[in-house]
C-alpha cells in the first residue's frame, strides 16, 4: 500500500488534474471501435478539440482545492462547460459526461485527502464518497442543470421530473436509470473501478492499446447512454452483441458503428477515461510518495 501521509498535499493534488487531463487525450487517440480517434473524426469532433479540452480540465479540477467544506459540482461543471463552449478551437459539447465523471470522482478524493485517509486511490475515492454523497445532498440542481442545458440540450427538460430540483444528488439518482455516467457515480464509480484494476496492471508505454480492449469490452458489457437515446434497447442490445463477435475485426466493428450507423459510444468513452485518469494518479502518487 501506499503512504500518503509524509507526501505534500500540493504535489498529490496536482497529480489527480494532471492525470484527468492527459486520460482524456489518451483515450481520445486510442484506435477503437466507436468515437474518435487520433486518426478519425466524428460528426464536428476530432482530437484536437480533445487535446484543446484536456486543458480546461486540468483547470477546473486543480481549482477545486480552493474551495472550502464542500465542492459544488453544478458550478465547477457549468464553468468547465462555459469555458470550452467559449473557445473558439472547441466551441462544441467534448467533455460534459467526462467533466462530470472527473470532477466527481476528483471531489471524493479531495474529501479524503483533507482527512488524511488515502492510503491507495481505490481506498480514496471510496473513503470520500459518504462526505461527497452528503454534500450532493445539500447542493440545489439549478447549475448542474444549466451545465447540461449548455452542452446538449436534448439531454434537459422532459427527461427530469419536477423532483431532480431538490438536489444534485437526486438529479444524478433519477438520471442513473438511463445515463450510464450518473449510474456509475450513484453507485460509488463501481465500472471506472472495475476497468481501473485492469489498467493499473499494464505498463504505462502499453495504455493506448488497452484501451482499445476495454472500450471493446466495455461497449459489449454496459448499455451506452448515447446508442439508448437514440436507437433505444434494441440499438443497444445490437450493439453489444455486434462488439461481442470475434470474428470481425475493430475497423470492420467501427465501419458498421460509426459510419452506417452513426453512433458514438460517448459514455463508455467517459468512464474507459476516468479508469485511465486512476491509474495514472496512482503510478503518480508513487513516485511522490
Amino acid at each position: 500500500m501506499m503512504t500518503l501521509q509524509n507526501s505534500r498535499p500540493q504535489s498529490l493534488w496536482r497529480a489527480i488534474a494532471q492525470s484527468f487531463a492527459s486520460a482524456l487525450v489518451i483515450e481520445v487517440i486510442a484506435p477503437k471501435v466507436s468515437g474518435v480517434t487520433a486518426t478519425d473524426n466524428m460528426k464536428d469532433m476530432s482530437s484536437v478539440e480533445f487535446i484543446h479540452t484536456s486543458y480546461y480540465i486540468y483547470d477546473g479540477i486543480e481549482r477545486l482545492r480552493r474551495d472550502v467544506g464542500c465542492v459544488s459540482l453544478g458550478k465547477a461543471l457549468l464553468d468547465l462547460m462555459r469555458s470550452v463552449l467559449r473557445d473558439s478551437l472547441i466551441r462544441t459539447n467534448t467533455c460534459l459526461g467526462y467533466g462530470l465523471t472527473a470532477i466527481s470522482l476528483a471531489s471524493t478524493m479531495l474529501y479524503s485527502l483533507r482527512a488524511n485517509s488515502c492510503g491507495d486511490v481505490r481506498e480514496c475515492v471510496l473513503a470520500g464518497y459518504r462526505e461527497f454523497e452528503e454534500c450532493l445532498k445539500s447542493e440545489n440542481a439549478t447549475d448542474l442543470l444549466e451545465a447540461i442545458r449548455l452542452a446538449s440540450p436534448s439531454y434537459h427538460g422532459h427527461y427530469y421530473s419536477s423532483e431532480v430540483l431538490v438536489n444534485v444528488f437526486k438529479l444524478l439518482w433519477e438520471s442513473a436509470l438511463w445515463d450510464l455516467v450518473a449510474y456509475n457515480i450513484v453507485n460509488r464509480y463501481s465500472i471506472t473501478l472495475d476497468i481501473y484494476e485492469h489498467v493499473r496492471r499494464v505498463r504505462h508505454r502499453d495504455l493506448v492499446n488497452t484501451v482499445s480492449k476495454l472500450y471493446k469490452s466495455a461497449a459489449s458489457k454496459y448499455i451506452d447512454t448515447i446508442s439508448f437515446k437514440s436507437g433505444g434497447i434494441m440499438l443497444s442490445r445490437l450493439i453489444q452483441e455486434l462488439v461481442s463477435v470475434s470474428t470481425l475485426s475493430d475497423r470492420e466493428v467501427r465501419d458498421i458503428l460509426v459510419y452506417r450507423v452513426g453512433v458514438n459510444l460517448g459514455s463508455i468513452s467517459d468512464i474507459v477515461a476516468s479508469s485511465v485518469a486512476l491509474a495514472l494518479v496512482e503510478w503518480r502518487w508513487r513516485e511522490t510518495a
